[in-house]
C-alpha cells in the first residue's frame, strides 16, 4: 500500500520545460537535458538533446535554406516510433541501433534520434517530441 503511494505521487511530479535554440520541451522526472555536444556535425547542428534511463533523445536542425527545408514533411500530430530499431548512418551520437525521424515545423527542418533505454522510456520519449514547441527560425533564407 505504502508502495502503490509513492508510486502514484512520483508518476504524478510535474516535468519541468527545457528551452534551447528556439525549442522547448518538457523533461520528465528522470531525464535531463544534456549540454555538451555529442556529434562533430555541424549542419545538421544539434539543437536539444534529453537523457533518461538509459535513453536518449536528439533533435538536430538542418541549416540549410527555407526552400531546402521544404522537402520535409510537416511536423506530425503525435510521434511515433514505427518498426524496430535500425541503425542509423549520419550525425549519430551512439553506435546504438534507434529511430530516425525528420519533419518540419515554423519554417525549420529538424532530425530527430530516438535511442531507448529502460522500460517505459518509448513513452516518455514520445512525450517529450509531442511537448515540444518550435519558434520561427528569424530572418530569411
Amino acid at each position: 500500500m505504502v508502495l502503490l503511494a509513492v508510486f502514484t505521487a512520483l508518476s504524478s511530479v510535474p516535468a519541468h520545460a527545457a528551452h534551447r535554440s528556439g525549442l522547448t520541451v518538457e523533461v520528465p522526472p528522470g531525464w535531463h537535458v544534456v549540454d555538451r555536444r555529442l556529434t562533430p556535425c555541424v549542419n545538421p547542428i544539434e539543437r536539444l538533446t534529453l537523457a533518461g534511463h538509459g535513453a536518449l533523445v536528439m533533435l538536430q536542425e538542418s541549416l540549410d535554406s527555407r526552400r531546402l527545408i521544404r522537402r520535409f514533411d510537416r511536423r506530425p500530430r503525435h510521434f511515433t516510433l514505427a518498426g524496430p530499431p535500425s541503425p542509423i548512418a549520419c550525425c549519430v551520437p551512439t553506435r546504438r541501433a534507434g529511430w530516425f525521424l525528420d519533419f518540419q515545423d515554423r519554417g525549420r527542418g529538424f532530425y530527430v534520434y530516438v535511442y531507448l533505454g529502460a522500460p517505459g522510456t518509448r513513452t516518455a520519449a514520445l512525450s517529450i517530441l509531442d511537448s515540444l514547441r518550435v519558434e520561427p527560425r528569424d530572418g530569411p533564407r
